[in-house]
């Protein structure tokens, strides 16, 4: 069985210059299986969005509704989805987990392995956009069966993702593209954007472009310096970043930060 056949991308209604087109809840386990795995149910604030996915799950059982990391598009909705479908809610944070009746909820473990019919999903912790955020791989369960990656908000479909700092850092963040960038005969399915062919080359491409940013870094923190002036995070994401258009006050800054910080983990500052 393809990967394609054993997964149900279901897009949120919830475009935004953060979130893309919207964000993207997976149904995993194919037209024939009764048991069924929910990827990132989304926002709270989109009632019609669980009826998309209830009509793709129909009358059949939902296994586990597992959270990428604690972002409210991707997590908001957990307690409907929970209460709709009677399955216990898991994120790699206890605080994100909720019980179904009968069915408790543990909070996800690196190098867990979840099983159904014609599945393998393993649970890989990814930090840096956020300390708990995980990626998900799939493997149908016949041998040579196609592969993919769940990767929520650590690699989107297109462009590049924020770091949540301080609780993201971009020390984590290098560590797990380069733990990503190994899986190379995974798809990429992110939480935003659409699917790319592979997971590692995207992320490849996410580790030249940070690297490329932290060139930029250490050249405008030299030349301040030989001028004798101090950048701050705001000053350097102004300079970095100019003026985009859409993005939210303040994510800027939170990006420079994150950079600055990883140069002094590296004893650069």
């Amino acid at each position: 069985m393809s990967q394609a056949s054993l997964v149900h991308s279901i897009t949120c209604e919830n475009p935004s210059p953060m979130t893309l087109q919207g964000t993207n809840t997976y149904v995993l386990g194919g037209d024939q299986a009764r048991q069924l795995i929910i990827i990132d149910p989304g926002p709270a604030d989109h009632p019609d969005h669980l009826d998309r996915v209830r009509a793709v799950v129909g009358d059949r059982e939902v296994a586990q509704i597992l959270l990428t990391h604690r972002h409210a598009d991707h997590s908001g909705a957990a307690a409907s989805f929970g209460a709709a479908f009677a399955a216990p809610v898991r994120g790699h944070g206890p605080q994100q987990c909720i019980d179904a009746p009968g069915r408790p909820a543990a909070a996800l473990t690196d190098g867990e392995v979840l099983e159904l019919a014609q599945l393998r999903l393993s649970v890989l912790h990814t930090p840096g956009h956020t300390s708990d955020s995980v990626c998900f791989w799939l493997q149908g369960a016949a041998e040579g069966a196609e592969q993919a990656m769940f990767t929520g908000d650590t690699i989107l479909g297109e462009g590049t993702t924020m770091l949540d700092h301080p609780d993201g850092t971009l020390t984590d963040f290098l560590h797990s593209l380069q733990r990503l960038e190994q899986y190379v005969h995974a798809r990429l399915l992110p939480a935003h954007g659409p699917a790319q062919p592979s997971v590692a080359a995207a992320a490849r491409r996410y580790l030249t472009h940070r690297q490329e940013r932290l060139d930029q870094v250490r050249s405008l923190l030299d030349d301040a310096a030989q001028r004798g002036v101090a950048l701050d995070a705001a000053a350097l994401g102004r300079l970095i970043y100019g003026e985009r258009a859409g993005l939210p006050a303040g994510i800027t800054t939170k990006i420079a930060a994150a950079q600055l910080k990883h140069l002094e983990h590296l004893g650069e500052r």
